[in-house]
């Protein structure tokens, strides 16, 4: 029987491939986004995770076309560039609203249908949730508390058979670099800083792996019994990661200096 499988940040991006990919293969797929793209073959609903009211109105719209749900999918997520110190609070707390609350409100509305289904979520963190980027703190911040809400919960609703998953991508060729939204004014301190970083950011995403690649190890997640932790795309980021765990702090600390400083 085809699962039904909610996805945000379905537009593009992972979300788009993984959306796409799913729907080829026969599952019902609901993708989720504040506008609906054009060209979608899958089931489409909008909806603004920042908006709690939207959010409800959102799964109970589902709730009453699907009956039930198989699994969640957290892609929508959003990022800023720029020195900590001058990223406005705005811009901050719209970053954490929406890969973290926004989140953890998709979560809340759909757990009652999950939990009816023994189901499924997954939320894409990221490499960079583990090792923190400088000029991108907001960003490494969101997607760190991603991946503790995910342990946490892992432990809170293993006994209503939900597994709970982190999907941590490295540098991704998607639409995500040029929608970063970059806060460097050319008489700040950190200006030629921010401009080095940004730009090897933007590089190494741009020659970074596709989102295709990502949304096959999303799917393998799926349709697996019980799924992991977390799972690091990319042998070259699983290594990275962890040596991180394992090094001194001053030699990860310089080698991301060399890297973004």
């Amino acid at each position: 029987m085809a699962s039904v499988i909610l996805i945000t940040g379905a537009s593009s991006g992972i979300g788009r491939a993984l959306a796409e990919r799913l729907h080829a293969k026969g599952d019902i797929v609901i993708g989720v986004s504040r506008s609906r793209p054009e060209d979608v073959d899958f089931a489409y609903m909008t909806a603004d995770v920042m908006k709690p009211e939207q959010v409800t109105r959102l799964i109970q719209d589902i709730s009453n076309q699907y009956d039930h749900i198989d699994a969640l999918v957290n892609c929508a997520g959003v990022g800023t560039g720029g020195a900590l110190e001058e990223v406005p609070e705005t811009d901050f707390d719209w970053v954490m609203d929406v890969n973290v609350t926004g989140a953890v409100r998709m979560i809340r509305a759909c757990l009652p249908m999950l939990k009816k289904t023994r189901g499924k979520i997954i939320n894409v963190g990221s490499v960079a949730g583990e090792i923190t980027i400088p000029y991108q703190i907001s960003y490494s911040m969101s997607k760190s508390a991603l991946h503790r809400l995910s342990e946490g919960l892992r432990l809170e609703l293993k006994p209503f058979g939900v597994d709970v998953t982190t999907v941590l991508p490295g540098d991704t060729k998607t639409g995500f670099t040029v929608n970063r939204k970059v806060i460097n004014r050319e008489d700040s301190p950190y200006h030629k800083a921010v401009e080095r970083s940004i730009a090897k950011m933007a590089k190494d995403e741009q020659k970074g792996v596709s989102p295709d690649k990502v949304a096959r190890v999303i799917e393998r997640l799926l349709n697996k019994r019980r799924m992991p932790r977390q799972r690091i795309v990319g042998w070259d980021y699983q290594l990275l990661v962890g040596l991180s765990r394992w090094l001194p702090g001053r030699i990860t600390e310089a080698i991301v200096r060399k890297l973004y400083g």
